[in-house]
């Protein structure tokens, strides 16, 4: 690659956008109006939509209240039928095998009356749907109706759909107009009816008990307000509660009266046909819906929709003050913008000529970039050497442990041949002065003596070259293998033997007489080592003497746990947490990198795919416990 270009003043030139003030600033402007003005609808929009939710919040509890409310009287209206219909006077008034006791019933009916003044209409009526007992209440005056007067009520939908009811159901009718002999009852008696049956099943009369409950004054008392009307709308599109009491009923009274309906509201054929009510801004107001089912068991449950709308001035109150709102905040917004445009443009050559400088100082940190990044690259070459040599030194540390226990075999391999040579020599001279039976027999068991001793010897030396070559061939091996765990373990203790016995610190094992499993040799062989050298080198600094224990379990079919522990030096608790961090030591100035417990984290979490934990108490010792699996996927170890 050439040398770079420099960059310098010369070379960076000013834009025409900092020559020429004026025109920046109109073309600039032009845009910010733009972006200003569809910001400031949008925020007027949004602003607008917040301003309506106190408002749907205050109609959605003027239908929740008038919903609960309803629900509570449809809720006595069932109560009190089926007091009536289970009381026992009742019941004996109209027995199977006895002659309808009138006057009993009349008696019963009363007394609900008088305790409920919601009853306006209280009778039975036989199987063949003709009252037997009537009484109605007006304006608090309950009137028996004669027999002369009682009708028949068959064809009516109420009287219908309650002979098809199971035995202790009621039924609850759609809220119409009351009906007295084929008229409407004017002013509209808003009426609901609640019908039970009577059957022979019971020993009783066949035919239907059947309670009317006017609710006018229950729907008068629902939640009005000056912002806020409440409408009461039902499935056929009749509205059963109305601002404009003239619109209420009129489907209902057009049907029955088979004439044209004055005025059908598309408004309430749109609120029956949504399958989900929500709230609306309409042209004029805002508008909230709710829906209530009536005898929801039922096989043709009845809906009610209640219908909130606020009156048409608040609709104009609140868009009138929303945009000043928006308005005001515009107008400043865009004086700020034109000040800080031509603050902008006027400073244009001052910031140009920083812009100039940063990219000059940009390229000059580049630069230093680049030579940071080879710096870094020749200390990662540095770190690998410092492992490289890591391992030359366990290796030497494992020779001359090796030397060290062959001198005590070898050396009595020495001693035993010398005796032997010397028995030669006594051999010699018998023989020439004339060898006597005793004399080769002692000489015979001296020398079988020593041979055995030599061969005990030499058989110890055998052993440890054999373990010595075996630690070293396993140490260089980058394949996984199955091997004897509990073998590597003893071959890494027997090359540590030297270094403990010039710290003076015992070394016992907790093993298992064989474990085979299928890992790294080499890489479980260096962090065992690894972890007795740190245990001796910093565990039992300035100490006289230690104790470590090496221990094997296996604690499940594919789980190993080795823990590595001493009664050391322990290691401080604002440490512990930076423990396996590399170039973390104490004694850098005596010789250590720092790199041992952070290689042994990476062998033992990337290589052995398990992991590395440490325990320590200050002046008590150290515990390393590793856990990995008992076979290990193929993978590729890395140094």
């Amino acid at each position: 690659m050439g040398p770079e270009t420099p960059i310098n003043h010369s070379t960076l030139k000013t834009p025409i956008l900092y020559k020429h003030i004026w025109l920046s600033l109109i073309s600039l402007l032009f845009p910010v109006v733009s972006l200003v003005s569809v910001i400031g609808y949008q925020y007027y929009q949004d602003l607008l939509q917040a301003s309506y939710q106190p408002y749907f919040n205050a109609q959605q509890d003027i239908i929740d209240n008038s919903m609960n409310s309803l629900s509570r009287e449809l809720g006595h209206v069932q109560q009190l039928v089926r007091l009536v219909r289970f009381n026992p006077e009742f019941k004996k008034a109209i027995e199977l095998n006895k002659p309808l006791d009138t006057q009993a019933l009349i008696s019963v009916f009363s007394g609900f009356m008088n305790a409920s003044p919601y009853i306006s209409q209280l009778r039975w009526l036989d199987e063949k749907g003709k009252e037997q007992v009537r009484i109605d209440s007006q304006q608090g005056k309950i009137k028996i109706v004669p027999f002369v007067e009682l009708q028949n009520k068959f064809h009516r939908g109420y009287f219908q759909s309650a002979q098809s009811l199971a035995l202790n159901d009621v039924y609850i009718s759609e809220l119409t107009p009351n009906i007295e002999h084929r008229q409407i009852v004017w002013p509209i008696e808003k009426t609901l009816r609640a019908a039970m049956r009577t059957t022979k099943n019971e020993g009783l009369r066949g035919g239907v008990l059947v309670l009317n409950i006017n609710l006018n004054s229950a729907l008068a008392s629902l939640q009005q307000t000056s912002e806020n009307s409440l409408s009461i709308l039902d499935d056929e599109g009749n509205w059963i509660l109305h601002s404009d009491s003239s619109r209420e009923f009129q489907k209902f009274i057009a049907n029955y009266q088979k004439s044209e309906p004055s005025d059908v509201s598309a408004m309430a054929e749109n609120i029956i046909t949504q399958k989900q009510l929500h709230n609306k801004v309409t042209e004029s107001r805002l508008v909230s819906y709710g829906k209530m089912t009536i005898d929801a068991d039922s096989e043709q449950p009845k809906n009610l929709f209640f219908v909130v709308g606020s009156s048409p001035q608040l609709l104009t109150t609140l868009k009138t003050k929303n945009v000043f709102l928006v308005l005001l905040p515009a107008v400043i917004i865009l004086v700020i913008v034109m000040f800080t445009l031509w603050q902008f443009i006027s400073n244009g050559k001052k910031r140009h000529e920083i812009y100039k400088q940063l990219a000059i100082e940009k390229h000059a940190l580049a630069m230093s970039n680049q030579q940071l990044k080879e710096a870094y690259d020749k200390q990662q070459e540095m770190q690998d050497a410092i492992v490289e040599l890591r391992k030359l030194s366990s290796l030497g540390m494992m020779v001359a442990g090796l030397a060290h226990e062959l001198n005590t075999p070898l050396g009595g391999a020495t001693l035993t041949l010398s005796s032997l040579s010397s028995a030669t020599e006594r051999l010699g001279e018998a023989v020439a002065s004339g060898l006597k039976k005793t004399e080769l027999d002692q000489y015979l068991k001296e020398t079988t003596q020593s041979i055995a001793l030599t061969k005990q010897n030499l058989r110890r030396a055998t052993d440890m070259v054999v373990s010595f070559k075996r630690s070293a061939i396993d140490r260089h091996t980058d394949e996984s293998s199955n091997f004897d765990l509990v073998m590597v373990i003893k071959d890494v203790v027997m090359t540590a033997k030297l270094n403990l016995q010039q710290h003076n610190i015992q070394l016992d094992l907790d093993l298992p007489e064989k474990i085979n499993i299928h890992s790294y040799v080499g890489v479980m062989s260096q962090v065992l080592q690894n972890l007795i050298d740190n245990a001796i080198d910093h565990g039992f600094a300035n100490r006289d003497r230690g104790h470590i224990l090496v221990r094997l379990q296996v604690t499940s079919a594919d789980s190993i746990t080795v823990s590595v522990s001493d009664d050391g030096n322990g290691i401080e608790p604002e440490r512990l947490k930076n423990i396996f961090d590399p170039f973390e030591t104490t004694a850098r100035g005596q010789g250590h990198t720092g790199l041992g417990l952070h290689l042994c984290h990476q062998w033992v979490t990337q290589v052995l795919q398990g992991q590395i934990n440490v325990e320590s108490e200050l002046y008590k010792g150290t515990i390393f416990t590793l856990i990995f699996p008992a076979k290990v996927t193929s993978i590729e170890p890395k140094s």
